[in-house]
């Protein structure tokens, strides 16, 4: 079984419980990503980590960043990423991560979705929110992605990031069929 561990985080200011944090290159999402990769090794699976990063960097300023964002959840650009992992073709799995921006998910998933054929893969999405779950992000990846097989996958509160740990080893135990 081969997975791959694909995200985008944004690792400068965000707004956790109504304060602007800053989270000094290490945002909620790359946490959650970088402890799903410890507790697969742990299990014994071969797993690659993959930072989706645009670009055209997204501002660290918690306000410049949403303005950029806005603007492009508003006019539906997409912007351009950097290469996707070598050997892609051989991944069954793709763990997919983000925050949940404006509902669904940013920018740089959509262009990894756009650039990366997913047909015959199995994505499990997992998403940092501020209190929105993973609201209309599922319908845009299925959207982008219609020929994946999607399956249920995990949220966790920024405010909870500490609690990642124990939000993914329960999910593993739930769905260890689909890693077998």
């Amino acid at each position: 079984m081969n997975i791959l561990i694909a995200y985008f985080s944004h690792g400068g200011e965000n707004l956790i419980d109504d304060r602007i944090v800053d989270l000094h290159g290490n945002g909620n999402t790359k946490q959650a990503a970088k402890e799903l990769e410890s507790q697969l090794s742990a299990l014994g699976h071969k797993v690659n980590l993959f930072e989706i990063e645009p670009l055209l960097p997204y501002p660290h300023s918690y306000d410049e960043c949403n303005t950029r964002s806005r603007q492009e959840y508003q006019d539906g650009s997409i912007p351009l990423i950097n290469a996707g992992p070598n050997g892609y073709e051989a991944y069954d799995i793709i763990f997919l991560g983000y925050p949940n921006w404006y509902g669904t998910i940013p920018g740089p998933i959509k262009a990894f979705l756009r650039d990366h054929a997913t047909e015959g893969k199995t994505l499990v999405p997992f998403v940092t929110h501020g209190g929105q779950i993973f609201l209309y992000s599922l319908d845009a990846i299925k959207e982008l992605a219609p020929k994946a097989k999607m399956v249920e996958g995990f949220a966790i509160a920024a405010p909870y990031i500490n609690q990642a740990p124990y939000v993914i080893k329960e999910w593993l135990e739930v769905h260890a069929e689909l890693l077998k």
